[in-house]
């Protein structure tokens, strides 16, 4: 889960969309079947991003639509 506190700088606003992780949902079968196919190093991670780069790149697009239409405004 991301959580944005009130005193975040921009950048770190971005790094928590960038780097931000969900628990990984996964059905008994596909846990057993992780086991076999992949690595070892890998198995333990029960994590995955929280956005891939499409939605990383939606959410940048809506933040430009929002600031094109508040830039020309004057707001």
């Amino acid at each position: 889960m991301i959580t944005i506190e009130d005193n975040d700088f921009p950048i770190d606003v971005a790094r928590k969309i960038i780097l931000g992780t969900k628990p990984l949902d996964l059905s008994e079968f596909q846990k057993r079947l992780r086991g076999f196919v992949l690595p070892e190093s890998i198995k333990d991670d029960e994590t995955m991003d929280m956005f891939d780069l499409e939605e990383i790149k939606e959410i940048a697009d809506y933040l430009m639509v929002y600031y094109s239409s508040h830039y020309m405004e004057g707001d």
